[in-house]
């Protein structure tokens, strides 16, 4: 928290900075220019005046008698006062003085009176509008008060909206961090929801294969328990009784089917297992017909009757190791060498003869046949993947048909 706090006030410390810097920019910007056109307006006024009197001079050879109020003309050097000839003696045509003692201002003029120098000197204290009006300064210092007071608001409001939705995207990851949390990240526009969209997907897929992970791991504790079993049974009776033909058959039924287990939860566990695609079921049975080795499936009479446009939304990986199993399935459970599998009202069915006893459970992990020399874990691992699917499954066992249904 102290970082998102730190986020927030470190973005308002820098709007009211700039805010500050800005203003205050502005403000001695417009002081300066207030007193520069005061100055440039009583120079052009003088500088007018200055004209007006050398024309009139060259024209009747003596000054005029009638001036303003604030200016004298003095014919030479030695007529002026005192305090005002060290400067009035520069170079410069024109210029100011300042009197400290008695706070006066004046701007001199040098006149050119027909080959001599007389001066000009106007006392313009009375005409300083800025520094005889200090009203005027302070009423500008006031308004630019209050403007930054306006703009140091509207940078709190500013900064609110440009750090909230980064507040809220943070506090959305903080509670993510609980994985049993099922809060999504806000949905916010711009750059900030291309984040938040691309963490979000990120949090799904890790979600996924942590869920696929403890799920794998659950499975293998579970499922490879019966087999193992089986074989360490197995061994103990082989180390009491000596080797038989069916100890060989149980060991080599407890590794295929240990084989057959990892093959399919390592498929389950993978990232693409969600990944679906429209399979045609024809071509995937015959598919799995091909990749299945089974020897006894060779002397399987086994009817296909699959419409061409009958679909299946599945993983094709999947549905290829489910289509073996069934098929491995019947040829060592069948009763007669015969399989059908077809389409009814949606369904996959697999169906063969059975003269075996119906058994109540047999997707159940460890359930089988009265006949059966497996471990009971083929159709369970079956029916987790068609779970995974989101299908629905059924297994119908009376005394004349066994049938294996899937329906998308």
């Amino acid at each position: 928290m102290n970082l998102i706090r730190s986020i927030r006030h470190q973005t308002l410390l820098i709007l009211i900075s700039l805010t500050l810097c800005v203003s205050l920019a502005f403000s001695s910007l417009a002081v300066v220019t207030a007193y520069i056109v005061e100055d440039m307006t009583l120079s052009n006024l003088l500088d007018e005046l200055t004209k007006d009197y050398e024309r009139y001079y060259a024209e009747n050879l003596s000054l005029p008698k009638s001036t303003p109020s604030f200016i004298n003309i003095y014919p030479n050097m030695k007529d002026l006062p005192e305090w005002a000839k060290q400067r009035a003696y520069r170079k410069q045509i024109s210029g100011e003085i300042f009197t400290p003692e008695s706070s006066t201002h004046y701007h001199y003029h040098k006149l050119n009176l027909q080959g001599e120098t007389g001066y000009l000197l106007a006392q313009v204290s009375d005409l300083l509008a800025v520094t005889r009006q200090p009203i005027i300064i302070e009423s500008l210092l006031c308004g630019i008060f209050i403007a930054i007071v306006i703009t140091i608001l509207i940078s709190i409001k500013l900064s609110q909206k440009i750090v909230n939705p980064i507040i809220i995207l943070a506090n959305a990851v903080k509670l993510n961090e609980n994985p049993n949390n099922t809060i999504r990240l806000p949905n916010l526009p711009f750059e900030l929801g291309y984040l938040s969209r691309s963490m979000q997907s990120s949090f799904d897929q890790l979600k996924v294969l942590l869920e696929n992970e403890k799920a794998f791991s659950g499975n293998v504790s579970h499922e490879l328990r019966t087999p193992l079993t089986v074989m360490k049974n197995t061994c103990a009776l082989i180390s009491q009784r000596g080797f038989s033909d069916r100890d060989m058959l149980e060991i080599k039924s407890a590794c295929n089917q240990m084989e057959q287990t990892v093959d399919i939860l390592l498929a389950l566990a993978r990232k693409d297992a969600l990944d679906k695609q429209i399979c045609r079921a024809a071509i995937a049975v015959e598919q799995a017909l091909l990749r299945c080795h089974d020897s006894s499936l060779k002397n399987f009479d086994i009817l296909i009757t699959i419409p061409d446009d009958y679909k299946l939304p599945a993983n094709p990986k999947l549905l290829e190791i489910i289509l073996i199993n069934l098929l491995r399935n019947a040829a060592e459970h069948a009763s007669t060498p015969v399989l059908s599998i077809f389409e009814e009202n949606g369904w996959l069915i697999f169906e063969n003869n059975n003269k075996n006893p119906p058994i109540d459970d047999l997707i159940g992990a460890g359930m089988k046949g009265h006949s059966s020399s497996g471990i009971g874990q083929g159709l369970y691992l079956v029916a987790k993947i068609v779970e995974h699917f989101g299908w629905q499954f059924h297994v119908e066992c009376n005394d004349q048909k066994f049938r294996i249904k899937m329906k998308p």
